[in-house]
């Protein structure tokens, strides 16, 4: 008998802070949760398991990023509008915070006289604090629903052209059922091929998009930040098309 086993993360909801998002430039609910790796039988595991760090999970953006309970003050069972959890949670915030704030201020008033060394900063910033979430898609092969649609359409034409050849052309039912076959896995196979990129455009480019487009970034800088990623590993740097950045930030023109 195989057992499946092995350990697993376990995410336990400790409760909703505010706190600032890289991503959405600003003040911002979070939910926190501690994390645990807890030994599994077929995935079901038994307690929380040994603890291993905290994240934070933006509940405008739906980004994560690593996180420290004692940094606030409390934390609230239920989300409260971000004033209330602001005093309740994080009162000191606005003290914490207060460079980046003002440069955010800088950054809606005049982006193009933020100095370049701090705008190049600001500009990987919203690339990493995506990365996490690239790759950990690509570390395995997802099936998303397109692949699901294809793989119930390849069913649908093993069933339907064998049966339609047999009524028409009895003598070339197996050929039909071979190209029903053939038909199917290339569809199967080309929507896994794409489903990458299809993830990319639809999960990452819209969220970057928002977090890129008050710094009005230039066609050149957003080709040197990917460069720099893919050279040191990050698979944003690969899975990432110049070309659909630039679509979603409305093809931002150079200059």
């Amino acid at each position: 008998m195989f057992i499946v086993w092995g350990k697993k993360a376990v995410y336990r909801k400790l409760g909703y802070v505010a706190d600032f998002c890289t991503i959405c430039r600003r003040a911002r609910p979070f939910l926190v949760r501690r994390i645990g790796m807890a030994g599994h039988v077929y995935y079901i595991s038994a307690g929380e398991g040994e603890l291993v760090g905290y994240d934070r999970t933006c509940q405008s953006c739906a980004t994560s990023y690593p996180a420290d309970p004692a940094r606030y003050r409390s934390m609230a069972k239920k989300l409260a509008p971000l004033p209330e959890l602001v005093a309740q949670t994080f009162p000191d915030f606005q003290a914490a915070w207060a460079d980046r704030l003002a440069l955010e201020e800088q950054v809606r008033s005049s982006p193009m006289l933020v100095p370049a060394e701090q705008r190049k900063s600001l500009l990987l910033e919203s690339f990493l604090a995506l990365s996490p979430k690239v790759e950990r898609r690509f570390a395995s092969t997802h099936l998303d629903k397109e692949v699901g649609f294809a793989v119930l359409g390849t069913i649908g034409l093993l069933v339907a052209l064998p049966a339609l050849t047999r009524a028409v052309a009895p003598d070339h039912a197996e050929e039909a059922v071979l190209l029903a076959m053939a038909v199917g896995i290339a569809l199967v196979v080309w929507q896994i091929a794409v489903s990458g990129r299809r993830f990319m455009r639809r999960d990452v480019v819209p969220v970057l998009v928002k977090s890129l487009n008050p710094l009005r970034p230039r066609k050149e800088e957003m080709a040197g930040i990917l460069a720099e990623l893919k050279s040191h590993g990050h698979k944003m740097g690969a899975k990432l098309k110049l070309t659909d950045l630039l679509e979603g930030l409305g093809s931002t023109p150079s200059r």
